[in-house]
Parts: C-alpha cells; structure tokens; sequence
C-alpha cells in the first residue's frame, strides 16, 4: 500500500513539489501573498478569499500563519478540492465554484475580505474576463482589503 492511499499530506507534499517545478520560488511568493494580507489585517480574525485554490496550498500556509484564520477556498476541479477539504480538515470553508461564469460569487460564505489571494490560477482566464472577475471581487471586499496575485497577467496593461 504505497502513502497516497491512506494520507491525504502524500497527495498535498506531491502537489507542492510537481508545482516548485514550474515556480522554483513558490514559497517565497506565498510568504509575499501572506505578508501582504498581515498588513491590511484589522482586529479579529483575518478573513481570506483563496481565489483558484486548488489544493489549498495557500490556505494551509495561511492558517499554519494565522490559526483563527477565516478561510474560504474557491475552485471547480474535483480531484484539487477533495485534496483541499481533506488537507484542511474544516478549518477552511471550501467552495465550488467557476470563475468563468459570474455567479460564482453567490457560494461565498462571507462579505468584507480582507485579502483575496490567488497564486497561478488567473492566467488562464482572458483579458476581458479577468478584468470583469476582479469587479466581482471588489464588492465582497473589505474597505481597506488586498487583493495579491504574483502570476502573469495576459493583458497589458493589468486590469486593476
């Protein structure tokens, strides 16, 4: 019985180090992510939006940052998001949802995030819809909230 069987940690560590392939400074752009939702923090607990999830790689760094964290972790594909809700174990509320339509903020459990954080997801989303996605963000939004996504923008310039 090989590890991928029976613990879900095989799978995330599996996913981790297949996506360090691509993005050799991976951790240092999730400390970045998470440094820059720690400056906007207000009083009580951070609130996040994990835009395009996956498997919750972001997530559980912000958690492993900030216990009392409220997490919420967007994303449409099965297999990432039962990695997700295994790995997170319900300390994170985990959505599906399709960026591509623009319902999907109707899932979101809450109003007022403080950061929305996504990683290498939105690239693969075109201009125009890119730029519409961050219009719907910005409502669910707190009045002082960050929104950190280190990934290559298809667009010039980036819709703000």
């Amino acid at each position: 019985m090989t590890p991928y069987q029976t613990d879900v940690r095989a799978w995330q560590e599996s996913w981790d180090r297949q996506q360090e392939a691509y993005l050799p400074d991976r951790e240092h752009r999730f400390a970045a992510l998470l440094d820059a939702a720690d400056a906007v923090a207000g009083d009580g607990p951070l609130r996040l939006l994990d835009l395009a999830g996956g498997t919750g790689s972001i997530s559980l760094r912000a958690l492993a940052r900030h216990p009392d964290a409220q997490v919420t972790l967007v994303d449409l594909d099965p297999v990432l998001l039962t990695i997700a809700e295994a790995s997170l174990a319900g300390r994170a509320t985990v959505v599906t949802a399709d960026l591509n339509r623009p319902d999907w903020t109707a899932a979101l459990p809450h109003r007022g995030y403080d950061a929305v954080l996504t990683a290498t997801a939105l690239h693969w989303l075109d201009g125009p819809r890119l730029a519409t996605l961050y219009g719907e963000i910005a409502p669910r939004c707190a009045p002082a909230a960050c929104s950190s996504t280190p990934t290559t923008c298809p667009t010039t310039p980036c819709p703000r």
